[in-house]
């Protein structure tokens, strides 16, 4: 059943025509925002790789742990169709180095993020803790917080006033034991998460196959993941995804776990 919800949410943002527009608010960070689980997976014990939760745009509770590293590169179409830049005004790209500190179960997470809109290349920080760790009887607990310098704008308009830090709280719980294993997350944010709830699930169709689909406070996203390499400790994984369902993002990412 949860893979059948994923996929009918993708396939509707399939049968939309693609015609956009930029958004105003927050443009950095409404596509990939550079926060837990952003296009590849993050189990419980804060492992990166293909095991454990994956979101589009909202962060997953899980958290990094020390020994974790990745780096990411998302290119989103503005205007429709695929685009493959890092900038310009039909796309809006996003490249993430980050890393994990701390226990398993309780990571940090700091991450520095690249955004391709404005006068080239523009940075932001971003950071999360993971308060608590899974058991069988509560999801993992985490908080966050979105370009912690302030350094990028809030509104398309305004592009050196800045203005979007943003703070988040956010829970994942997994059900691995079904058929089809799923992570369900929840939580709320100011500023880039519109001052609302958000939520997500992702599932795991098969062991290379994620599909996901959320409510990121302003928009439904929706996407597929592919465990495209593996070896040892280093995975490769491929996204594609629709913002708003209609705008196409797609990405990779590069990750590396402790043995």
């Amino acid at each position: 059943m949860h893979t059948r919800l994923v996929a009918l949410t993708l396939g509707l943002g399939l049968a939309v025509a693609v015609s956009a527009e930029e958004f105003e608010d927050y443009p950095q960070f409404r596509y990939m925002s550079g926060l837990p689980g952003g296009g590849y997976a993050v189990d419980p014990d804060g492992y990166v790789g293909f095991d454990g939760a994956l979101q589009l745009n909202i962060p997953v509770a899980y958290t990094p742990s020390s020994g974790n590293y990745l780096g990411t590169y998302h290119s989103s179409a503005v205007n429709g169709g695929v685009e493959i830049s890092f900038g310009g005004d039909d796309a809006n790209g996003t490249g993430t180095i980050a890393a994990g500190f701390g226990p398993e179960g309780n990571g940090l997470y700091l991450a520095a993020m690249l955004t391709g809109k404005g006068n080239g290349g523009e940075a932001a920080y971003n950071m999360q803790y993971q308060i608590l760790a899974e058991t069988d009887n509560r999801p993992g607990l985490a908080i966050g917080v979105v370009d912690i310098l302030n350094m990028r704008p809030e509104k398309r308009s305004e592009i050196f006033a800045g203005g979007g830090r943003s703070f988040y709280i956010a829970a994942t719980r997994s059900y691995p034991d079904a058929r089809y294993p799923s992570y369900w997350t929840v939580g709320f944010g100011d500023g880039r998460f519109n001052d609302r709830p958000f939520a997500g699930v992702c599932v795991d169709v098969n062991p290379r196959l994620k599909l996901a689909a959320e409510y990121d406070g302003w928009n439904i996203n929706a996407g597929a993941a592919w465990d495209a390499w593996r070896h040892d400790q280093w995975h490769a994984v491929v996204l594609a995804g629709l913002t708003d369902l209609d705008r196409w993002t797609v990405g990779a990412t590069i990750t590396r776990c402790p043995d």
